[in-house]
């Protein structure tokens, strides 16, 4: 692996062109970090989800099945899950197969865990409500290989591969006959993702084969800057004692895992065409909208990134995120609008949204069993439905 990674400083009002390096780790962190991830993903991980696997797809009744499964010849062994309305269930022996708007979504996980099933809830549930609207959507979720077996930039290569299937682009007639079945309008279609998935979202919807594809980014609490120290992010993360439970913690819970998931990025020295820091924002897709948490880490590094996009006064890397005060959801609603530091949307190109008083992967299913705090899990869900709406909203409205 490379030994440094670069990203554009962004002190000025739209990004300077400093660049700053970050100095390798030593040869005994990173086999460090390098074994135990390796231990979680063979050991752990790939077994977990092979049950997950069976239990779901095959012999499973949940609600947030997918309706369809599909491999793709680029890629066999990363099939993606295709979520649609009733409308066009294929279990409807009637479904319509009008070309709907559709969201490509990809999971998190640090690169090295996670799988599509983590978002299967979060992907039936926008179909749902997008359908209860009266305005369908098509989910399809993604995956690609994780490290340390298959470090950057494999994941990105898995996801363009999978999208140009997916979207019939370079295929012959024949192809886009055989796999080419799905409704998918592809005059609009988004990208999205969650964490590590925000932050390849962001990459490959610059792609130069990709970007023609995607008409909008939607990265929730990306990663995105591996050059700022993790303790120095946590500077500029809010710390809301009065909100009591797991969200009062004087430290963030990424922390502790944050020395493995940066470990498979060290190769990106020699990728620095395909980091997000280092591109202007005609290299990407037409419109953004970036996410993030109030309480999360990440969140310093998805606000400058807005703002960059944007053309607005870029925060420095200390500046802490939103408010002292628990948001008072009593007066405001859910989310804030109208402190800039929590919205702001751009013509419709550029949306800023800060998720108040909620933790990094606050939307996910599984995040109680991390949290252990039920008015917590409680917060988080009600915000993910508003936080839906808003998403969908966005891309009807004006960018798909």
């Amino acid at each position: 692996m490379a030994a440094i990674t670069t990203a554009v400083d962004t002190a000025g009002p739209t990004g300077s062109e400093e660049v700053h390096v970050a100095p390798s780790l030593p040869l005994t962190t990173k086999l460090k970090y390098g074994a135990a991830a390796y231990a979680i993903t063979k050991l752990i991980m790939n077994p977990v989800n092979f049950i997950n696997g069976i239990k779901t797809d095959y012999f499973g009744s949940s609600p947030n099945k997918p309706d369809v499964i599909k491999a793709f010849p680029s890629r066999p062994q990363l099939p993606v899950r295709v979520f649609l309305p009733k409308s066009h269930s294929p279990s409807n022996p009637e479904h319509s197969k009008e070309k709907l708007p559709t969201l490509l979504t990809i999971h998190g996980g640090g690169f090295v865990v996670g799988s599509p099933y983590d978002n299967d809830g979060w992907n039936r549930r926008f179909v749902q409500r997008a359908e209860e609207a009266g305005t369908p959507f098509c989910v399809i979720s993604l995956d690609y290989r994780k490290a340390p077996s298959y470090p950057f930039p494999t994941a990105i290569h898995d996801l363009k591969a999978v999208i140009l299937d997916l979207l019939s682009v370079s295929s012959t007639a024949d192809h886009a006959q055989k796999h080419n079945d799905l409704p998918v309008d592809t005059n609009r279609v988004a990208i999205s993702g969650w964490s590590a998935g925000g932050n390849l979202a962001m990459v490959v919807s610059q792609l130069p084969d990709i970007k023609p594809l995607i008409k909008a980014v939607v990265p929730f609490y990306p990663v995105l800057d591996f050059v700022t120290p993790s303790a120095l992010k946590c500077k500029s993360r809010r710390y809301k004692p009065a909100l009591g439970g797991f969200r009062a913690k004087d430290t963030d819970f990424l922390m502790s895992m944050a020395g493995m998931f940066n470990c498979p990025l060290y190769a990106l020295e020699d990728y620095e065409d395909e980091n997000p820091w280092v591109k202007g924002r005609d290299n990407f897709p037409p419109s953004v909208f970036i996410v993030a948490c109030e309480l999360d880490m990440l969140g310093g590094e998805g606000w400058r990134m807005a703002c960059k996009l944007a053309g607005k006064k870029v925060p420095g890397v200390e500046e802490v995120l939103g408010r002292e005060e628990p948001h008072d959801f009593r007066r405001n609603g859910l989310l804030e609008f109208e402190d800039e530091k929590f919205h702001w949307n751009e013509s419709w190109r550029y949306r800023w949204l800060l998720v108040p008083d909620v933790v990094h992967g606050y939307d996910q299913d599984n995040i109680g069993t991390i949290m252990r705090d039920e008015e917590a899990v409680r917060d988080g869900l009600e915000k993910r439905e508003k936080v839906m709406e808003e998403v969908r909203q966005w891309l009807l409205d004006g960018a798909l």
